[in-house]
């Protein structure tokens, strides 16, 4: 027999060897709705009640366009008892749903407030604390600038220079650059090496090239030495000299040892050549070896000394 539920309209087949009596309790597998069902198939007889049909309007208001489902998926049951107790399970089971619902929306509210509270003290100890470390901060810098101050008063040199330590340190000051040495901005250019035979003393080393000063600004008493080595890079003999001192070979050729020396030991150079020299400038020098030993297979020469002029 075809059935169908009061509540949601739908139609289901009903296998007639389950319909017993005036009829069975059903409940819909689709909505749930559990409604009584009476037996099409008996006769209706006038001493057995009959649960109310409802209006035949009704009946025909369903649409037409419902499908029919292949088997019955009703729960049937014999009694008014079952059908009572399966609503009352049902009812306490969707009351518990909702407590349990209501008590999830209502913790994380809770917890929230929990948070809140926390955090307050959390941020009234981190402004207490802040303005604990500035007050500290300010009267460390204040202790350490009076003992700098008392250190300039005492040793000024050594003070003036704790002093701009601790302003570098407070970030009230930059610190300054290193400034590159005067020697390391001369730079040394064709370099060569020969032998002079002199009358006196015999074959005499003598060195010699040209200085450029690389500085931004003036220069002066470059001083320059030189080295001879052999084979194994073993010095065999140094000597140093003043830029601008520059010998013709017919000195080189007659003078003695102490007038070559006393010639290149000249700080101002030959015609004061070596007080001053621009940017950019340069100067030739001459290095001599008075006692050349043999076996010397190279030479080398660095500056070692110049001076910054102030003023140009």
């Amino acid at each position: 027999m075809i059935i169908q539920c009061r509540q949601c309209r739908t139609k289901f087949r009903f296998d007639d060897n389950l319909m017993h009596g005036t009829g069975v309790w059903l409940r819909c597998s689709r909505c749930g709705h559990v409604y009584f069902q009476e037996n099409a198939l008996m006769k209706p007889e006038k001493d057995l009640p009959s649960e109310p049909v409802k209006s035949a309007e009704e009946s025909k208001s369903a649409k037409k366009g419902d499908d029919l489902s292949m088997e019955s998926q009703h729960f049937v049951y014999r009694d008014a008892n079952g059908v009572h107790s399966l609503d009352k399970a049902m009812r306490t089971k969707k009351e518990l749903d909702e407590e349990i619902n209501l008590d999830i929306e209502k913790r994380p509210e809770e917890s929230i407030s929990i948070k809140n509270e926390e955090v307050k003290p959390r941020e009234v100890l981190s402004s207490t604390s802040s303005g604990k470390n500035w007050k500290l901060a300010v009267g460390s810098i204040f202790v350490i600038l009076i003992i700098s101050a008392a250190i300039f008063f005492v040793f000024p040199q050594s003070g003036e220079q704790i002093i701009n330590n601790v302003l570098v340190y407070i970030g009230l000051s930059e610190p300054t650059r290193p400034e590159i040495a005067v020697p390391q901005m001369v730079r040394l250019q064709d370099v060569r090496h020969r032998v002079v035979n002199n009358y006196i003393l015999g074959p005499i080393g003598v060195v010699e090239g040209t200085a450029v000063n690389r500085a931004e600004y003036p220069i002066s008493r470059i001083l320059i030495k030189g080295d001879i080595l052999d084979a194994y890079s073993v010095v065999l003999g140094e000597h140093t000299s003043y830029a601008g001192n520059i010998m013709t070979d017919e000195e080189l050729t007659n003078l003695s040892e102490e007038e070559i020396l006393l010639k290149l030991s000249r700080q101002e150079g030959l015609n004061n050549s070596n007080d001053k020299i621009m940017p950019n400038g340069q100067i030739p020098f001459m290095v001599v070896f008075t006692h050349e030993p043999a076996g010397v297979i190279k030479s080398t020469v660095v500056t070692v000394g110049a001076e910054r002029l102030l003023s140009e």
